[in-house]
C-alpha cells in the first residue's frame, strides 16, 4: 500500500504542477530577446506546442521554407500542418507567399517575432535536455528503464478501463 500512496502523491504534484499556470509562458517572457517579442507573449491567449515546433523548425532555414518541404519534416498530416500554419500567419509570425515562376506552391518566412518565439522553444528544450541529463546522470541504466518500465504499465493500465 505505501508504493500506491507514493504513485499518488507524484500524481497530484504533477497535477499541481499543470494546475499552477503556464511555466512555459512565463518561462518565455522572462527569457524573450526583445520588448515586442514579450508583449507579442503576454497578450497571446495560447499559442500550441505544435504550432511552436513549426516554428522551431522554420527557425533552421534562413531563408523562406517550401510548405511541402515543411510537410516531410512535420508527423502533423497536411490539414492540421496547414491550420497552424494559417493560424500562425494570422497572427502575424510566419508570411505565406507563392514565388513569381509558381503560383501553386507555397513558400513561408518567419517574421521577427515568429523566429524569435522559434529560437526560444529551441532554447527551452536544450535547457530542459541539459537539466534532465543532469539528474539522470545520477541513476543508473537499469534504474532509468526500470522506471520507464513502471511507468509505461502504469499508463497502459488505464487504457483498459
Amino acid at each position: 500500500m505505501e508504493k500506491y500512496k507514493q504513485i499518488e502523491q507524484l500524481k497530484q504534484q504533477l497535477r499541481k504542477t499543470r494546475e499552477n499556470g503556464d511555466f512555459e509562458r512565463e518561462w518565455f517572457i522572462k527569457h524573450a530577446p526583445s520588448q515586442t517579442t514579450r508583449q507579442f507573449i503576454q497578450n497571446q491567449k495560447h499559442v500550441t506546442h505544435s504550432e511552436l515546433q513549426i516554428l522551431s523548425e522554420l527557425t533552421y532555414n534562413d531563408t523562406a521554407t517550401p510548405f511541402k518541404k515543411l510537410q516531410s519534416m512535420s508527423p502533423l498530416s497536411q490539414g492540421m500542418l496547414s491550420r497552424y500554419v494559417n493560424r500562425l500567419t494570422a497572427q502575424t509570425l510566419i508570411e505565406k507567399y507563392h514565388p513569381i515562376d509558381n503560383k501553386k506552391e507555397i513558400f513561408l518566412r518567419l517574421t521577427k517575432i515568429g523566429y524569435e518565439l522559434g529560437m526560444l522553444h529551441l532554447t527551452l528544450h536544450q535547457t530542459i535536455r541539459i537539466q534532465e541529463e543532469r539528474i539522470l546522470s545520477d541513476y543508473s541504466d537499469d534504474d532509468v528503464t526500470n522506471l520507464v518500465q513502471l511507468a509505461t504499465k502504469l499508463l497502459d493500465a488505464r487504457k483498459t478501463l
